[in-house]
């Protein structure tokens, strides 16, 4: 019997990483708003926006109309406002200044907006669509991928800049304690136990048995990681195997950032299309160039398996790697960490709806997803 650990950005953010895609955009708006300072033209551009200064007699340079506005300090040289609020002045001051954002770039932004954290690359996918449905949509393909790309080379550069060594047990000993049989499925429950060399024990004995309890041992554990920074590896046991799914930090040039979602029911819209330029970022192609989907198939097919579940919030970003692997008929049990705030609200609703979205085969969800008396915060 083995486990399976899926490992999301939330197991980053438990460590006090700021991963998220919000803190991220932060980080690209300082930075932008860094080099510009030592820029003397009134124009500063890439492929996601266009920053201009209108009025370029009274303010003839980046660092003149910065300190002009007072959003730098003259003495200290450190911006007075977080950089997000910085460039949404700007933006408002349309008589001083011009903001042209390309679409991608402009719907990330509307969603850090109205719902103060974004999913960029179903952003991404939701744009791709777009360009099967409408002809006048105002920006190409290519594009859209090549602003795809440059987002991953900057998440990257971002990504690099942070780390942390925090080791957390309470994180630790969920991955590597013994199975709980209480969390098995109804369907998926005697095949976990004969696996393991229970046949017509007594459950409530195992608990009087040493011999009987190192049976519940999970034989090999694979952490799944989505996320491309090395937290997981602080995590390593005797029989706990590492799986970047998508890619390492080490390794940019094989990092995984797109969408994978076949179970959408626009994604046939997007094979007939017949135009490899819409599949370029799409994950199911891209897994094909590394080991590391095959090497997760082997795992899945072993033998019986229970899910946990780790800072991922099971969008549909992912849904098709998720699918292939909650309705395997050697899972067993999916056990989900919710978060818990400290109003006592929690997430475990919203979780186990994203998990749901997942399945196709209602049944299996409801008998594997491990109820929330059972599972654990973290």
């Amino acid at each position: 019997m083995n486990r399976l650990v899926i490992i999301g950005n939330g197991f980053d953010m438990a460590h006090g990483l700021k991963t998220s895609y919000m803190d991220f955009i932060n980080w690209y708006w300082e930075r932008r708003l860094n080099a510009m300072l030592t820029e003397h033209a009134p124009i500063s551009e890439d492929c996601l926006c266009k920053l201009e200064i209108k009025n370029t007699k009274d303010c003839a340079s980046w660092s003149n109309f910065f300190f002009f506005h007072s959003f730098r300090d003259l003495m200290t040289r450190e911006w007075k406002y977080p950089p997000t609020e910085i460039v949404n002045a700007i933006r408002e001051n349309t008589d001083d200044f011009s903001v042209t954002c390309s679409r991608f770039f402009e719907t990330i932004l509307q969603s850090i907006e109205t719902k103060g954290w974004v999913d960029i690359e179903n952003d991404y996918y939701q744009l791709l669509k777009q360009c099967t449905e409408n002809e006048d949509r105002g920006y190409s393909v290519e594009e859209l991928n090549e602003q795809l790309a440059y987002l991953q080379e900057k998440l990257v550069e971002y990504l690099r800049t942070i780390g942390s060594n925090l080791y957390k047990k309470e994180l630790h000993n969920p991955m590597i304690e013994f199975f709980d049989p209480a969390d098995f499925s109804t369907e998926g429950k005697k095949k976990a136990l004969e696996n393991m060399g229970f046949e017509d024990t007594n459950l409530e004995e195992i608990q009087n048995i040493f011999e009987e309890q190192k049976k519940l041992r999970p034989e090999r554990i694979m952490l799944l990681s989505f996320n491309y920074t090395t937290t997981a590896k602080m995590y390593g046991n005797f029989n706990i195997e590492f799986n970047y799914i998508h890619g390492e930090l080490e390794h940019p040039e094989k990092i995984i950032f797109g969408y994978g979602d076949e179970l959408d029911r626009h994604y046939q819209d997007i094979l007939d299309r017949n135009d490899n330029e819409l599949l370029k970022n799409v994950k199911s192609v891209k897994y094909l160039e590394t080991r590391h989907y095959h090497d997760m198939l082997e795992f899945l097919m072993s033998a019986p398996f229970q899910v946990l579940i780790m800072g991922h919030s099971c969008g549909n970003s992912d849904r098709t790697l998720l699918n292939t692997v909650f309705e395997h008929e050697n899972c067993v049990s999916i056990k989900p960490f919710y978060h818990k705030w400290d109003d006592g609200s929690d997430n475990y609703l919203e979780l186990v709806q994203n998990i749901s979205r997942n399945f196709t085969n209602m049944k299996l969800f409801r008998d594997r997803v491990v109820n929330k008396e059972q599972c654990k915060t973290m």
